[in-house]
């Protein structure tokens, strides 16, 4: 099957031809790469949109990571000169066109009522117009939405209208990934310190431990836990591209999805440990976990000595996400 792409501003210039015989450019683990810059660039509002479009799409079915992941690898040399969100935004929109949830035409007939939608003509106000003494003040953007964001604004769009999901779908999962998730992990692993009968749990069965919380991991196939000990010392990562427990611990940070990151820590750990400022001794077994698409981790990091009479609220304020990956450790900070 081949596909050719061209839409307007040349934003697809290419054509997708599934040759299953080259290599693909997302599994990057043991490839040499750089330093890793370890700071998290957070996300705009078009990929945050982005992503709550293609977390509600992708649970309701109408397109799978696999399909979304074979479509990105077929972009190409693309695949290098275009950024994570811009890949799974062209992907999502070949996977749907793939599956026949719309065509290519309707695609591209909501693309252009997408971008009308914005094109809102400059105001020809006098030059002394103000309000109340205040000049007016331009919006922060400075202009219209990329063509990504248009992009899927008309997948939106285009689902909304056949009924598969709907616009308040897309905002809940929006807060959802900016409130209430990212403080899920620390909820669970707190509990596992206070309760050695739910962190034996936890340890046997992630997944039914979590849900008795209830806490609702939606659409997450599968999760395991795996705790940190004197004699080993766990690290995650997701070499194919960035496969994370998004409903437990929020967005990945932008360092997960890097180059760097995916492919030296399942060959040098300690060296990647590191440069997020973490020293593990020599002693200690260094365990790496290669999430997929399937299953995803989350660390369990050792509970800090000198904790013991500690509160829960006092307990989760020295965890942190990176804890739950396993680049940092928990430290007791005297107070």
């Amino acid at each position: 099957m081949q596909i050719t792409w061209f839409p307007p501003e040349g934003l697809l210039y290419m054509t997708v031809s599934y040759d299953h015989t080259h290599s693909h450019p997302h599994d990057v683990g043991g490839e040499p790469s750089g330093e890793i810059d370890t700071r998290d660039q957070g996300m705009t509002h078009w990929e945050k949109h982005a992503n709550a479009f293609r977390m509600v799409m992708t649970g309701k079915g109408l397109a799978s990571l696999d399909e979304m992941r074979r479509a990105a690898e077929d972009l190409g040399t693309r695949f290098y000169k275009i950024g994570y969100f811009e890949r799974q935004t062209e992907a999502a929109a070949i996977a749907l066109i793939e599956r026949g949830v719309f065509t290519r035409s309707e695609f591209d007939v909501e693309m252009e009522a997408a971008r009308a939608r914005f094109d809102v003509p400059a105001l020809n106000l006098p030059a002394d117009h103000d309000h109340d003494g205040k000049p007016i003040q331009e919006d922060d953007a400075g202009g219209p939405p990329n063509e990504h964001h248009i992009m899927n604004l008309a997948m939106q769009a285009l689902l909304v209208a056949r009924g598969h999901l709907t616009a308040a779908e897309v905002r809940q999962m929006i807060e959802n990934f900016d409130q209430e998730y990212p403080s899920r992990g620390a909820e669970v692993v707190v509990k596992g310190w206070m309760d050695p009968s739910f962190k034996a749990s936890l340890l046997n069965d992630a997944k039914a431990a979590i849900a008795s919380m209830g806490i609702d991991l939606e659409f997450q196939d599968d999760i395991v836990a795996v705790e940190n000990t004197d004699d080993v010392h766990n690290i995650v990562v997701c070499t194919l591209c960035s496969c994370y427990p998004r409903f437990l611990l929020g967005q990945p940070p932008t360092w997960y999805k890097s180059r760097a990151y995916r492919s030296r820590t399942v060959h040098e750990p300690r060296a990647v440990l590191r440069e997020f400022g973490t020293e593990i001794p020599s002693s200690v077994r260094i365990q790496v976990h290669d999430s997929n698409a399937d299953l995803r981790y989350l660390v369990v990091p050792k509970r800090p000595e000198g904790t013991d009479n500690w509160n829960e609220k006092r307990l989760k304020s020295i965890l942190t996400r990176d804890c739950f990956v396993g680049v940092a450790v928990p430290e007791a900070v005297s107070r």
